[in-house]
């Protein structure tokens, strides 16, 4: 099957669908599903990279999650504080063991991504910028959480960095719009630190389904329709690892305290400071729930495509700017992006 889409919402929309229509009945370990075998997704504008549904407008444990994989963690406390359900997936309650941060991001040979963007400066055309981040030693002894993902490819074609994820197995529902969300972004730091273009994201996957339990869910996210497609700002021009490690140390500053005095304005570029501050909201709703306290730290937020997202999640009354049209779910979003 193959599935081509410009936003991630269009993508979930065609994904959903043929499932329900077409998937077959399967009986894994973790209930049953309906299962597509071999899928190629493309997503040919990555940066509308976040679903703008009520249901899948998940931005808040998507950014929590990608963190957890820059900053090289395997921690359950980190990943935790954004996404509760991974406490399912520790063999000892304090670690991950198929985390992709220290896959990716540790000591050597584990410096998978510095490799990969050391090779493609040196060889743009290069067909071996791969990182593998399941490995044949994940199944020589049971473990509660094993990598999904199985490769990473990059490539620079035309002066832009195109992507392919190669899955063994996807869960529909919940991991697909972390796993675009997460991977576009890596795929848009390489391309930052290559000094190209954004190019097309692939996403190839064996068994990808959706549990019976998330069947329902899935036909109301089909029902509600989603907002105008908004594609999340560019990220700055050069070499971006600086400010990642920036954004790092201010999450973990937020996480394990309170840094809500803390203006990340005054020391980062806008679109990083709009993450950091998306940081502070989310412990300030996680710990008080102060309207008051998340409504004066959204006034930082220098674009406003992230203002939905804190409206829907915090009740905050959106503003006029705020405001943006409401498309039915058959309407193609890719339009309404041009």
């Amino acid at each position: 099957m193959y599935v081509r889409a410009d936003s991630l919402d269009d993508l979930l929309a065609k994904v959903y669908r043929r499932l329900l229509a077409r998937g077959t009945r399967i009986e894994p370990t973790k209930g049953p599903a309906r299962e597509i075998y071999g899928v190629l997704l493309k997503l040919s504008a990555p940066r509308l990279r976040l679903s703008r549904t009520e249901s899948r407008g998940i931005l808040f444990s998507c950014l929590g999650e990608l963190l957890w994989i820059l900053a090289g963690s395997n921690a359950l406390d980190f990943i935790e504080h954004y996404i509760s359900e991974y406490t399912k997936s520790s063999d000892d309650q304090l670690t991950i063991h198929g985390a992709y941060g220290p896959r990716m991001f540790g000591k050597r040979p584990n410096d998978q991504l510095e490799r990969v963007i050391s090779s493609l400066k040196s060889k743009p055309d290069s067909r071996q910028a791969v990182v593998q981040l399941f490995d044949r030693r994940d199944t020589l002894e049971y473990h509660s959480d094993v990598p999904c993902t199985c490769t990473m490819q990059f490539v620079i074609r035309d002066r832009r960095l195109h992507m392919l994820t190669s899955m063994r197995s996807n869960d529909a529902w919940l991991g697909l719009p972390h796993d675009v969300f997460a991977f576009t972004m890596i795929q848009e730091l390489v391309a930052r630190s290559l000094g190209v273009e954004l190019g097309e994201y692939r996403h190839s996957v064996g068994s990808l389904h959706l549990y019976e339990r998330d069947d329902k869910k899935a036909i109301r996210y089909l029902e509600e329709g989603w907002q105008l497609g908004r594609p999340m700002p560019s990220m700055p021009k050069g070499d971006p690892w600086a400010s990642v490690r920036t954004l790092l140390d201010f999450e973990e500053a937020v996480r394990n305290g309170d840094a809500s005095t803390i203006d990340p304005r005054e020391f980062m570029d806008p679109y990083w400071a709009d993450l950091a501050t998306l940081l502070a909201i989310y412990k300030a709703g996680k710990t008080t729930g102060n309207q008051n306290e998340i409504k004066r730290l959204k006034r930082r937020l220098s674009d406003d495509v992230y203002a939905m997202y804190i409206n829907k999640r915090y009740g905050v009354v959106p503003s006029v700017k705020d405001q943006v049209t409401i498309f039915d779910s058959s309407h193609d979003a890719s339009k309404a992006a041009a």
